[in-house]
């Protein structure tokens, strides 16, 4: 009998403190917030019914749509949901269910978001814990463009409210995004604000100038995209 009721008491206590997390974890959205920026669907894809909204075009989301995601707290705890989405206006991580939406309120490490359009998945991996610069502190959540042992390419991704001032028209507002890239040296624990080019990339990286030079040339590379950039420091962080 005492066996049975120290089990029945251990089971209530995992419950009531697997309810615990979850509140502390999440923030019910009600009709505030992030509610009026954007239009809200379901899972299923299935609009809800939601605040009136605010006058500005666009979406605050990373993209439209939801997408799969995992949450790694910084606490350890993963979180995982089909219906998913990041805020690059407010710097938020939002989820559905059961038709209610939800803001991720512990601090988070990483995350990671699969979108599908036109049935390709689309993947996005992003981190915190990196040292501050330009007004961004630990908490800022960066998209991972390259993630090696000694050279790491970040991008900085927000949306700003913009009023258009349109001649003969009201005014009116939309999301406009910026995008910041920094190059992180994981193991000195830097970061340096770097521009898509050749020259930015030699100043920020002059032990790896020579080498830069010979592989922009050998692949008749410009680096004036992400993607180019990605090969080169893939390239230098394995020399």
């Amino acid at each position: 009998m005492k066996n049975n009721l120290r089990l029945l008491a251990m089971v209530v206590l995992g419950l009531f403190c697997t309810q615990t997390l979850l509140a502390q974890s999440t923030k019910f959205i009600g009709n505030e917030g992030t509610l009026h920026y954007f239009e809200l669907y379901d899972g299923e894809g299935k609009p809800i019914k939601m605040a009136s909204e605010m006058g500005v075009n666009g979406s605050p989301m990373l993209l439209d749509g939801w997408a799969s995601g995992v949450v790694r707290y910084k606490n350890g705890v993963v979180f995982a949901d089909t219906a998913m989405n990041y805020s690059s206006f407010d710097n938020k991580i939002f989820y559905i269910e059961n038709n209610k939406l939800y803001q991720i309120v512990l601090p988070v490490a990483s995350f990671y978001l699969t979108y599908t359009k036109n049935g390709e998945a689309i993947n996005y991996h992003f981190k915190s814990g990196i040292p501050g610069i330009d007004d961004h502190d630990t908490s800022t959540l960066y998209e991972v463009l390259y993630e090696g042992a000694n050279l790491q390419l970040l991008q900085w991704n927000h949306k700003k409210v913009k009023e258009l001032s349109n001649y003969g028209s009201s005014r009116e507002k939309e999301f406009y995004p910026e995008k910041q890239l920094y190059l992180y040296h994981p193991k000195e624990q830097t970061i340096t604000a770097v521009r898509p080019s050749l020259s930015s990339l030699k100043k920020v990286l002059p032990a790896y100038a020579e080498m830069i030079e010979d592989y922009v040339k050998s692949k008749k590379l410009s680096v004036k995209s992400n993607d180019q950039m990605v090969d080169l420091l893939a390239y230098l962080d394995k020399q």
